[in-house]
This record gives C-alpha cells, sequence and structure tokens, in this order.
C-alpha cells in the first residue's frame, strides 16, 4: 500500500472537514458577516429607510464624515452631512427610486460640502425589500472618485489648450504662409527682350528658398537665389532677413556681383545661430545689336546652373569659380563670371530640391534628368518649361509630398 497516498487522503478529509465547519459557521452568523463587512470594507455602504434616514454605514462613510462609531450617522439624512443643494439632489434621486422601484447605477455625483469644498464619486442605489417582497428603503454604495475627476478635468483643460494653440499655430502657419507667398519673389521686373520665369515649391507650407530681384541705381535686371539651410518656420523668418538685406544691398549695387554676395553675408554672418546659406547673384548687360547679353554672376556655395543654346539645341553645366557659403565667418563669393547668351539662349539657376528628389527605389532625380527635362520641352513658353519640370519631378517621386523646397529661376533672351 502507499502509505503517502493513505497519509494525503487523511490530511484532504481533515481540510475539507475544517472547511464544512467554517462555512457553517459563517451561515450561521449572518449578522456577524454584515458587521464585519461595514467594518472592514473601504467602500462607502449605506442603507436608508424611505425618508432616505441612515439606517446603517460602513466605517469607511462615516470616516469621511468625521464619525468615530459608524452607529453616529444612524437617523441622520444628507442634509446633515452636506450643502443643501447636493442633499436635495440625493433626496431627489432616493425617492424617485422608491417611487419607480428602478435603480441608479454607476452615476457620478459631485459632493459639495458645507465649507465650500467639492468631491466627486461614482455611485450606485438600489432599491431594498423585505424577505416579503415590501419595498423598506435603498441600498447604497459610493466610491472616491476625486483624484480622477481631477485629473480628467486637467487633461481636458491641457487637451483644450493644446487644441486652441495648435489652431493659432495653424492660423500663423497659414498667415506665414501667404506673408511669404507675396514676399517670394515680390516683383519681378518686366525687361524688354528678356522673358523671366520662376517655380518656387517650399517643401511645407513655408521654406528656405528666396528668389528676389532688388531695385538698383543701375536699373538693370539683378536678382538674387538663396537656399537657407533648413526647412519650416525657422527657415522661412531668415528668408525674410535676407529679402531685406538683399534689398538693401540693391540700393548701392554697381555692377558687381561677388561684393553684393560679400556685403549681405557680412550682415547675416552671426545671425545665423546654426546652418548657412548658399546663393547666387548675377545681373545682365545691356543688349547688343545683335541681340546678345552678357550676364554676370557669382555665387557662394551655389554652383548649380545650366544654360540652354539655341542655336544648337543643346544643354550645357555652367561651372563657375567655388564659393563659400554664406553665415560662416571668413566666408567670402566667388570670383565674379561672365557669361554670354544669345538670343534664344535660356539660362537656369536652382537649389538642390531638384536634383535630390527620390522615388521610391531611392534613385534620384539627378543632373541628367533635369537636362533631359528642360531639353525636351525647349520649345515650349519658358514658364509652361518650368511647370512641366516639376510635374515631371512630382510624377518621379510618385507622391506630392516633396522632400525638400523645390526652387527654379529661368531667364530667356528674345
Amino acid at each position: 500500500m502507499n502509505t503517502h497516498k493513505v497519509y494525503s487522503l487523511e490530511m484532504a478529509k481533515m481540510e475539507n472537514t475544517e472547511l464544512d465547519e467554517n462555512s457553517m459557521l459563517l451561515k450561521a452568523s449572518p449578522k456577524r458577516l454584515f458587521e464585519s463587512l461595514m467594518e472592514q470594507t473601504a467602500d462607502r455602504i449605506y442603507i436608508k429607510d424611505k425618508q432616505s434616514r441612515f439606517v446603517a454605514v460602513s466605517q469607511a462613510l462615516a470616516d469621511m464624515h468625521g464619525y468615530a462609531d459608524r452607529h453616529d450617522l444612524e437617523g441622520k439624512t444628507d442634509f446633515d452631512l452636506f450643502s443643501i443643494e447636493h442633499a436635495q439632489q440625493a433626496f431627489d434621486d432616493e425617492q424617485k427610486i422608491i417611487e419607480t422601484d428602478k435603480p441608479l447605477i454607476n452615476i457620478v455625483e459631485k459632493e459639495t460640502w458645507p465649507d465650500g469644498t467639492t468631491t466627486w464619486v461614482t455611485s450606485s442605489k438600489a432599491p431594498l425589500h423585505l424577505n416579503s417582497g415590501k419595498l423598506a428603503g435603498i441600498l447604497g454604495i459610493s466610491r472616491d472618485i476625486t483624484d480622477q475627476k481631477i485629473a480628467q478635468e486637467k487633461l481636458a483643460e491641457s487637451e483644450q489648450r493644446l487644441r486652441e494653440q495648435n489652431e493659432i499655430m495653424s492660423s500663423d502657419y497659414e498667415s506665414a504662409h501667404q506673408v511669404q507667398s507675396v514676399m517670394i519673389p515680390g516683383r519681378v521686373p518686366q525687361i524688354k527682350y528678356i522673358n523671366i520665369a520662376y517655380l518656387w515649391k517650399p517643401m511645407t507650407a513655408v521654406g528656405g528658398d528666396l528668389v528676389n530681384f532688388p531695385r538698383n541705381p543701375n536699373n538693370c535686371l539683378l536678382f538674387y537665389l538663396g537656399d537657407v539651410c533648413g526647412h519650416g518656420v525657422t527657415a522661412a523668418f531668415y528668408t525674410v532677413l535676407l529679402k531685406y538685406l538683399t534689398a538693401h544691398q540693391g540700393e548701392v549695387y554697381h555692377n558687381d556681383p561677388a561684393d553684393f554676395l560679400n556685403a549681405v553675408n557680412k550682415e547675416i554672418t552671426g545671425i545665423l545661430k546654426s546652418g548657412f546659406v548658399t546663393g547666387m547673384a548675377g545681373h545682365f548687360s545691356r543688349r547688343e545689336h545683335d541681340g546678345s547679353r552678357t550676364l554676370h554672376l557669382s555665387n557662394c556655395g551655389h554652383p548649380l546652373n545650366l544654360v540652354y543654346r539655341a542655336a544648337t539645341q543643346t544643354i550645357e553645366s555652367i561651372f563657375l569659380p567655388t564659393g563659400m557659403v554664406m553665415g560662416l565667418p571668413g566666408g567670402t563669393s566667388s570670383d565674379n563670371f561672365d557669361l554670354k547668351l544669345e538670343k534664344g539662349d535660356r539660362f537656369y539657376t536652382y537649389t538642390d530640391g531638384i536634383l535630390e528628389a527620390s522615388n521610391p527605389a531611392g534613385e534620384e532625380f539627378s543632373r541628367k534628368g533635369l537636362e533631359d527635362c528642360l531639353l525636351e520641352n525647349a520649345d515650349k513658353p519658358l514658364q509652361e518649361t518650368l511647370n512641366i519640370l516639376y510635374k515631371t519631378v512630382e510624377a518621379f517621386t510618385g507622391t506630392p509630398a516633396q522632400q525638400d523646397d523645390i526652387t527654379l529661376l529661368a531667364f530667356e533672351l528674345t
């Protein structure tokens, strides 16, 4: 015989016997069970008669009202404990339960106290019947949710403030977009025998690219194209500054784009807390008898230029002397570079957002893609050519969401 098994069976019988005895003891004293529940529960339990007077309450409820003995609450009503406002509401709710014989489950109640403080509870109240079925009163239980309610209200207030701030930011962002759209390029000069076109497509509502045509004493076609490192609102703020600085330097322009860029760079250096600006400036000389002109150029870290030669129907890259970017101490522009353009020729300068636009495979649109598109559409009007280029880039990337600001400035001798 397995002695261990026999021992286990005997132990099980003894334990079951003890459990049966404990169960019988508990069943034999329901009053004591009720008293233990009312003394030990953390919930605020109460029984009221049909006049809403307390018949029995838990110690937790008594503690809440400052009573050491829970029996001291017996016979009192909510009018003895709360403000008139709260007591009347509770009384009305309980009388409705008595009239309809229907409970109120998990309602949120605001408790207002005589000293003006406020607490919150979730409360359930149900009609209480005797064994005979006769309605005797109300059984209720409530739990304090003041901390949760306060936290919820604070969260709601924070969410409301956030919504309001987002609305303000959205409005400001739209206003900034409208201002920048007017500011860039601003006044586009009308020059006889020169067509001017531009493409300005910021990555977001506002961007860091700038095109400007500063007025100047010689009344020549002077232009500036800049690309602020970065995107969004911060970069857009610097375009406003550059617009002002280039306009200011245009007032004293003396046919030297390198000096023009160096003067702007001197003003902006130290203001940019991080990043830099690439820039291109130039002006056209007066028209020769054969329709040709010379374009005088200088750059600050911006060597991106193409020329379409009408005579040969070819695109060629124009590599300018090296110039340092703007905004960094010690930086200077490139030496001036003269580019001869014949009638029908087109000159393009642009920011790198066009070249670096990528398709889903990670391939960039590249300089070749740019040259091919411009060459293919060289017979179109100048502005239409740029518009087609943008749609081509958009189709290449497969999404209208840009990866960078896209800006291109073009001139055509007519």
